[in-house]
């Protein structure tokens, strides 16, 4: 999130969006393979921030065939422009690389394993890569960089993103499979210099526990298969005038329940002391949580966005909030699917970003299984939060306006079942499709609403319609969607013919 922009990468692609006084507006997506020039290589865990120091957008991936780690800064603050790549070779498979961001330095970590093929590859720790941040600054692929590591004594090295100015830049890890205590380290000291990589806390913390796989609602009286919930890794971190957070998943029972849960670590050390201020995991009764990210407003207060599911509840994203007294707020769902995802294992992290422009509101952008009820795969959704003073008046809700469709011209038999499609125009977050079918004197034969789902711009969505026997001729046939608030777009109009 930057001023007047929110970008969201998933292992494939990126997508813009325009902000403003009104509704988010989607501008372009783009392919990654492009957009990192990395060809047919087989690319994976994209990160993306926005550093408001600099005026600039940093993204990073990780290269499976080339086994390196792709970095690219935007030339101006402008996303949608132009970007420079620089690649930095990892010694073996450089898993989930995180992005951190300070003053002078970009540093880059992540896990490395011997190979990228399947599970079971054996580690040799994290590896950080501390990079001249001004050198990438002015334009160089190839600027003044360092190692350190990899080595056994530490998992999961993560550099944070500082928010305010830093010199330094801080990394936290945790052991595994499980930890009690946070390491902390400082990375000081600009390549070419000297830099020095100094551990400088091991703050104690509640047992920090490898997660239980999070459990889904039976399909069709059978178990779904339960989603990866991976380990106790270090999954975002973040540094602002004087406060560390982070996030992680862990294992807990929680209140009132009987059985160990993933839940939601959320850890807030105060620095330079790195005594812990918070030290807490977010549970549900019944239920599972993960994939935690976090980040702070300007009000103090910590919005963190999170995954939930169990076997009463489909997957969904989900946003809290803890305000600066430290009470939590009501969780509220921001995207559900509409049936247990069909598979093990889905995006491995979720993503929050505060909004230079608009200080109160964080920007969120978590997974859930597809929106299409049976349907295969998962689907990511972007919303925006921000925290309302008790008593105060929430702010107004800008509802993105219906997206366009266009229909699809139909064939069909009296008495058979006929598919009345189309396809809009652009993505658009839970709506409604309302399709009417007339006679060519007026009369309407047919009329059906559907249920509220996301649809995804140039995908085919149909409604069955089946016509009476004594039905036949030509028909025609109108689609128009709905939003929650009653927004309609225009009619799109086509006709269906049925024969005898």
């Amino acid at each position: 999130m930057g001023p007047g922009y929110v970008v969201e990468m998933a292992n494939l692609g990126m997508r813009f969006w325009r902000t403003g006084n009104g509704p988010a507006e989607q501008l372009t997506t783009r392919r990654l393979e492009s957009f990192f020039g990395t060809g047919a290589d087989r690319l994976t865990d994209p990160r993306v921030a926005y550093d408001t120091q600099t005026d600039r957008w940093w993204a990073s991936i990780s290269d499976l065939d080339a086994m390196s780690i792709h970095l690219a800064v935007s030339d101006t603050g402008d996303p949608t422009g132009h970007w420079t790549v620089s690649s930095y070779k990892a010694p073996g498979c450089a898993d989930q690389p995180r992005l951190g961001l300070a003053d002078g330095l970009v540093v880059l970590g992540a896990d490395i394993f011997l190979n990228c093929e399947g599970e079971g590859s054996a580690t040799s720790g994290s590896e950080l890569w501390i990079i001249n941040k001004a050198q990438l600054l002015a334009g160089s692929t190839s600027p003044a960089m360092t190692t350190y590591g990899p080595g056994a004594g530490f998992v999961n090295l993560t550099p944070v993103q500082s928010l305010s100015p830093s010199a330094a830049e801080y990394v936290v890890s945790a052991n595994a499979p499980t930890s009690r205590v946070a390491h902390v380290l400082t990375v000081t000291g600009i390549p070419p210099a000297s830099v020095s990589v100094t551990e400088v806390a091991t703050p104690a913390i509640n047992r920090l526990g490898r997660p239980p796989f999070a459990a889904q609602p039976p399909t069709n009286g059978r178990a779904s298969p339960g989603l990866d919930t991976n380990d106790d890794r270090v999954l975002d971190a973040v540094w602002q005038n004087g406060k560390l957070w982070f996030a992680a998943n862990s294992s807990c029972v929680p209140q009132g329940d009987t059985l160990i849960r993933s839940c939601a670590r959320i850890v807030e050390l105060a620095t330079p002391a790195m005594t812990v201020a918070t030290d807490v995991d977010l549970s549900v009764n019944g239920a599972n949580l993960l994939y935690p990210a976090l980040r702070p407003n300007v009000n103090g207060d910590l919005v963190i966005v999170y995954g939930e599911s169990g076997v009463a509840v489909e997957p969904e994203t989900v946003v809290v909030a803890r305000t600066a007294d430290g009470t939590f707020t009501q969780p509220v769902v921001v995207a559900q699917s509409a049936s247990p995802y069909r598979g093990n294992r889905y995006g491995d992290y979720f993503g929050a970003a505060a909004d230079p422009t608009e200080p109160a509101t964080v920007w969120v952008a978590g997974e859930s299984g597809t929106d299409i009820a049976g349907g295969r795969g998962w689907s990511t959704y972007v919303a925006s939060a921000a925290v309302t003073p008790a008593g105060g008046t929430a702010p107004p809700v800008l509802v993105a306006p219906p997206p366009a469709v266009h229909t699809v011209a139909a064939v069909g038999r009296s008495g058979k079942q006929v598919q009345l499609r189309y396809r809009p125009v652009v993505d658009a977050l839970g709506v409604r499709a309302v399709v009417t079918v007339r006679s060519l004197r007026g009369t309407i034969v047919f009329r059906e609403t559907t249920g509220t789902i996301t649809v995804h711009a140039g995908q085919v969505y149909s409604v069955p319609w089946q016509p009476g026997k004594a039905l036949h001729g030509t028909f025609g046939y109108c689609v128009r969607t709905v939003t929650p608030v009653g927004a309609a777009s225009p009619a799109s109009c086509s006709t269906v013919t049925v024969h005898r």
